[in-house]
């Protein structure tokens, strides 16, 4: 991350990504233990018709892997997540690529700190949306 203020608009990639059988199942052990997350017969007959990622499995891995490098020395505190919405399933092996903007920035009670609100967009191979969400975080400001 360039040492400039922080502007809203702007505009972040955080990379692209494709889950393997294996990652599905072995964040799925963890973090959501449903047979048709763990199990491909189950998967083969469900809604779905095949093998699909948790529902947080795209931001629990792009959050530590992209965002956090680029913008985590500056996080004071996490104040909140909302309106995260699962719009279409992710399959096995489809490539889905991370990106995230600044909506709006405030001033924090500090002068040295600001709330900003985050939003995340992840879309399929084919463009389609697939996941948003919006995260506010305290970050410090930008010197």
């Amino acid at each position: 991350m360039q040492k400039t203020e922080w502007q809203i608009g702007t505009h972040y990639a955080l990379g692209a990504k494709a889950f393997s059988k294996e990652e599905i199942f072995e964040f799925a052990k963890s973090h959501d233990p449903l047979d048709f997350h763990l199990n491909m017969k189950a998967a083969n007959n469900s809604r779905f018709k095949g093998l699909v990622c948790s529902g947080g499995q795209a931001f629990y891995y792009f959050y530590p892997k992209a965002w956090v490098p680029k913008f985590g020395k500056t996080v004071v505190a996490g104040m909140g997540l909302k309106e995260w919405n699962f719009l279409a399933p992710i399959y096995v092996n489809e490539t889905i690529s991370a990106n995230c903007e600044i909506r709006n920035i405030k001033n924090a009670k500090k002068n040295d700190e600001v709330i900003i609100d985050w939003f995340f967009e992840f879309k399929n191979e084919s463009g389609k949306l697939v996941q948003s969400l919006h995260l506010t975080v305290l970050h410090k400001r930008i010197k």
